[in-house]
């Protein structure tokens, strides 16, 4: 995955950078130039970063079950 399917993958998702960077161990600063093409991401750092946002979309989409097995309205909730 390219440093711009990722961006653009973590903006659609709505997913904060600074989440990101806490699953993966890499810093906001170093998010931020990766994501606006100041430094050029290792595969290393592309595979972190792709699977922190899997994770927290993996954690939304459990939430959304548990809410809704417990019978909760998901009304106006953003997970």
């Amino acid at each position: 995955m390219t440093t711009d399917e990722l961006r653009a993958k973590r903006a659609a998702a709505g997913i904060p950078g600074h989440a990101v960077c806490q699953l993966s161990g890499i810093s906001r600063a170093r998010l931020s130039d990766i994501e606006r093409g100041y430094l050029t991401a290792s595969l290393e750092d592309l595979n972190r970063i792709d699977a922190a946002i899997e994770r927290i979309l993996s954690t939304r989409r459990q939430l959304t079950r548990l809410a809704i097995d417990a019978g909760l309205s998901l009304t106006g909730v953003r997970l």
